[in-house]
């Protein structure tokens, strides 16, 4: 293989040379390592290491390289490790080794491919935050629409408590604004420059680490040289993260599979997002929803397997080190494609109100809100209204006794049976138990579904969304600012060199 190898005198074998390159991941970073490189040469010159002429040739080979790479030409094939050397050979090809041979000065492919990888990284972030956001607002606006629209809650797949969908699509925008939160957070570690640290233990070349990440837009540095080269926590927190926020979205894909099957007829998918059957003509398969769930093991397998490469390597580069970059881009991908999806799904989803509602009817779960309010007239101590409701409801099962069948007797005959006395229970109680609406306004409880807290928690949610829109735009806009700089003071260096001559 190519520029790197004059300490030894053989070269890889093909299917050697096929095993170690890594030509097929490194396509990720292409663009970001030309930034890089750019970034690096006009600091070389800057700091008197490059003369303009040299820099300006440098410069206009990456430019031609990345019109290359930008209209399909260029191949990542060939005698090359990766997509440094290759790159870095193509300059050499174009501008000539006495140039070109000054392109690697003051910096290794160890400190290069970490600056590539923080670079790319970065904007995944950025992409997959701007998705979750979108999810959340399309959680916020079924939420504001559904607010009153009644529905089961459950625990252990078994009817629990009443609520609203409004309700449920808060919690959804809860957990992703903190999903958000967590990639911002990681977002403040990966936007820090590693480029000039060295192999490992920096280099005499007299080199301007800040200056580089300055024109790279990072936010500051990476400073230990050792740290900077050998650590890859920066890649194992995304995936975290990334696993994490695909386990929420796998839990909203299961709830809406189990209420969209015929059992529960709560919801329903549009056409878009399901499949049919090759035999059975009837079938509405949640396919989409199904390949999120799967998509969620496939990233917590990624975060698994990076963990399993970094936890035996030394300090300083190995080679296990390039193979944890097809995990974190598969990653990054699974997640940002599920979560547009989802984003997709949720704002087109049905909601069967009818179905819900003499579901609900039939339900038990009334049953707690009668146990709380025997307590809180101070009839019974909650213990024992909870054991007086519990054999009141074994009672209505065994005798096949709908809810709209409770009444004052019953309770009062359950009490002398179980308790071993009676209870008086007004008949606007047990009114009051069996509506379902009027449960959800009982409720005091802060986040709960009670209408006036699901409204107030709406307005706040809206408020804190917007906060987070704000700080994306920033970074997003700073992002943007530094490589139009970078670009502009490139093609200044160019356009000079070609004006003296």
């Amino acid at each position: 293989m190519g520029i790197y190898r004059s300490r030894l005198e053989g070269r890889y074998s093909g299917d050697t040379a096929s095993f170690v390159c890594s030509l097929a991941d490194d396509a990720r970073i292409f663009e970001q390592d030309i930034d890089g490189t750019e970034a690096h040469e006009i600091m070389l010159h800057e700091q008197g290491l490059l003369t303009r002429r040299e820099l300006a040739e440098i410069l206009g080979s990456l430019e031609t390289i990345s019109g290359e790479w930008v209209r399909g030409r260029v191949k990542l094939e060939g005698d090359y490790e990766d997509v440094h050397e290759l790159i870095e050979a193509r300059v050499i090809e174009l501008v000539g080794p006495e140039t070109g041979g000054k392109l690697q000065l003051g910096r290794s492919r160890n400190d290069q491919v970490g600056t590539d990888i923080r670079m790319r990284l970065r904007a995944d972030l950025l992409a997959t935050s701007e998705a979750v956001l979108s999810l959340i607002g399309v959680s916020l606006s079924k939420a504001d629409r559904t607010k009153s629209t009644l529905m089961l809650l459950y625990t252990h797949t078994q009817h629990a408590q009443t609520g609203t969908f409004g309700h449920y699509f808060l919690a959804l925008a809860e957990v992703l604004l903190r999903d958000f939160q967590r990639l911002q957070d990681c977002y403040d570690r990966v936007n820090l420059s590693p480029l000039g640290a060295g192999p490992i233990g920096g280099t005499t070349v007299p080199v301007n680490r800040y200056r580089t990440g300055q024109l790279l837009g990072f936010d500051g540095l990476v400073y230990n040289s050792i740290d900077a080269t050998s650590c890859r926590d920066f890649m194992v927190e995304a995936l975290a993260i990334l696993a994490n926020l695909m386990v929420t979205l796998s839990r909203v894909a299961e709830d809406i599979i189990l209420w969209s099957s015929s059992e529960f007829g709560f919801v329903e998918l549009t056409d878009e997002f399901a499949s049919v059957s090759s035999i059975m003509p009837q079938k509405k398969n949640p396919t989409v929803l199904e390949l999120i769930r799967a998509k969620a093991s496939r990233v917590s397998g990624d975060l698994t397997s990076i963990l399993g490469a970094l936890k035996g390597l030394p300090s300083g580069y190995s080679s296990d080190l390039q193979e944890t970059k097809p995990l974190l881009w598969d990653g990054s991908d699974q997640a940002l494609s599920s979560v547009q999806v989802l984003t997709k799904v949720l704002s087109t989803l049905t909601i069967h109100e009818q179905r819900i509602n003499e579901t609900t009817k039939k339900s038990y779960v009334f049953a707690v809100d009668l146990a709380e309010r025997l307590a809180l007239e101070k009839v019974l101590p909650f213990r024992q209204s909870h054991q007086l409701v519990g054999a009141l409801i074994r009672d209505m099962v065994s005798k096949g006794l709908e809810p709209g069948k409770l009444t004052p007797e019953l309770i009062c005959n359950t009490a002398t049976r179980v308790l071993g006395h009676g209870i008086q229970v007004p008949e606007s109680m047990v009114e009051d138990i069996a509506d379902p609406r009027k449960g959800l306004i009982n409720r005091r409880s802060q986040g709960s579904p009670n209408p006036e807290d699901v409204e107030n928690r709406l307005k706040e949610l809206h408020k804190l969304t917007s906060e987070a829109a704000a700080i994306l735009s920033t970074r997003r806009q700073k992002l943007e600012s530094s490589k139009a700089e970078l670009a502009k003071t490139v093609r200044q260096y160019i356009e000079d060199d070609d004006a003296r001559k």
